[in-house]
């Protein structure tokens, strides 16, 4: 464990992959935190799948958390694959694992959600510092901390607040709440003016379908929709149908989907071919997961508030077509932890300042909120590609790609992975890799 020079608490609001991973980096550093979760379970018992990356698989190691979650995967990612309308194979390439290990270091892993909260749950010592039921309802500055209340009314009080509680983050409406009363609310009123709402998504989880092999990975090219394939333990399937909505939406504007919007949604795409021998169908009577709503996709201007901050899903969100949104969630509070131990470890006996904690807070948005922007537009890109939007997207992606994808694909992921934050303080386990992450490159510089 290491120490800090000053102290300081942490509160955490949200227990989700931002949530546990902030708790698990905060308890090796030895920072008092509190961690507090909406629903009754920590790890819910539903789910939809989640893969895993290079770049966020380095966090988990440095966590100590790899190892469990390989185990727990088994069949790690051999084959990746784009299919055209018809199931058809456009472009297959093998041995995608071996390929990533050999140029990263770590392999690609499809995995359910509530499997990657275990394994972060369980490198938790200390479990009391989670506690559930904890709704945050409202936040409150206070001269020298914050408090928070919580919706069965217990006060919880810190040195700052981070908010890892989604999309629908309370402590983001906090924060505009807050920045009204200081009369800069125009600063955080984004909701109306960001792009939310262009594409739906319908995700399934199913137990495992004939056809689709263990350790695959595939995209489905299509007209107007594309779907994602992946494997994860037991040869459980991981899919979802991303659909471009009829107009662009905002803030409240968004709809919410019905039970009957979705089964419409399911009869138009009933007979869509999945694979060659695999349709939409066969997956769907094979259900058990469900999720059908908007996507949002948004970088927030503006984060952190006084001596609050939303990471997460709470300030970035992209579609998933690309799988980095936990990644990114992971990446993101690394450079917070990174932030807030530079500060800690300063010679001085006395809490944070909230000028400190402003400057704390700036550095993380500045060093992360080019990123996660450019993975979400780079996100909207390859979703716009696959769902063959415009007559040169067809072109390319039916007839140009096939021909460039053995040399393009790998490229283009190691772009999107060499530029991921870690965590500085603690080390990362060696392990040969063709390709070094650029912070490692700066640290022997």
């Amino acid at each position: 464990m290491i120490q800090q020079t000053r102290p300081c608490k942490v509160i955490i609001a949200g227990g989700g992959i931002a949530g546990l991973g902030l708790a698990v980096m905060l308890e090796k550093h030895g920072v008092e935190y509190t961690l507090l979760e909406a629903y009754p379970e920590i790890v819910a018992p539903a789910g939809a799948g989640i893969c895993m990356l290079p770049h966020g698989l380095r966090i988990l190691d440095q966590l100590g958390c790899y190892e469990a979650l390989v185990s727990k995967v088994q069949d790690v990612m051999e084959i990746m694959s784009y299919r055209d309308q018809s199931g058809e194979e456009l472009v297959t390439l093998d041995g995608f694992t071996v390929k990533n290990v050999e140029r990263h270091g770590y392999s690609t892993l499809w995995v359910g959600r509530r499997e990657l909260l275990q394994v972060m749950y369980d490198c938790i010592r200390d479990k009391s510092k989670l506690l559930t039921k904890k709704r945050v309802e409202s936040v409150r500055q206070l001269d020298k901390g914050i408090e928070v209340t919580t919706a069965d009314g217990s006060v919880y009080r810190g040195d700052i607040l981070v908010g890892t509680d989604g999309v629908h983050s309370q402590v983001r409406m906090e924060m505009v709440r807050h920045a009204t009363e200081q009369g800069i609310a125009e600063d955080y009123a984004e909701e109306d003016s960001i792009n939310p709402g262009q594409v739906r998504v319908l995700i399934r989880g199913v137990d495992c379908s004939p056809g689709i092999p263990r350790g695959y990975l595939a995209f489905g090219v299509n007209e107007g929709f594309s779907n994602v394939i992946g494997t994860g333990p037991k040869g459980r399937v991981y899919w979802f149908v991303t659909r471009k909505m009829d107009k662009t939406y905002f803030g409240s504007d968004i709809p919410k989907f019905t039970k009957g919007d979705e089964e419409r949604f399911v009869r138009e795409h009933w007979d869509d071919q999945i694979t060659a021998d695999v349709q939409f169908s066969d997956l769907y009577k094979a259900k058990q997961d469900v999720i059908h709503t908007p996507l949002r996709e948004f970088v927030y201007r503006k984060w952190h508030l006084n001596r609050m901050i939303v990471l997460g899903d709470a300030s970035h969100k992209m579609t998933p077509v690309l799988g980095q949104g936990g990644n990114q969630a992971l990446e993101t509070v690394a450079a917070l932890t990174n932030s807030l131990m530079a500060a800690l470890k300063r010679p001085n006996s006395n809490r944070l300042s909230v000028s400190e904690i402003d400057a704390m807070f700036t550095e993380v948005q500045n060093l992360r909120a080019p990123r996660a922007a450019k993975m979400m537009v780079e996100s909207h890109e390859q979703q716009c590609m696959h769902a063959l939007e415009t007559p040169e997207l067809r072109e390319v992606m039916l007839h140009q790609f096939p021909q460039m994808a053995a040399d393009l694909v790998p490229t283009f992921w190691d772009a999107t992975i060499a530029p991921a934050v870690s965590i500085k303080t603690l080390p990362v386990p060696k392990r040969g890799r063709m390709v070094p992450f650029e912070d490692e490159i700066r640290a022997k510089l």
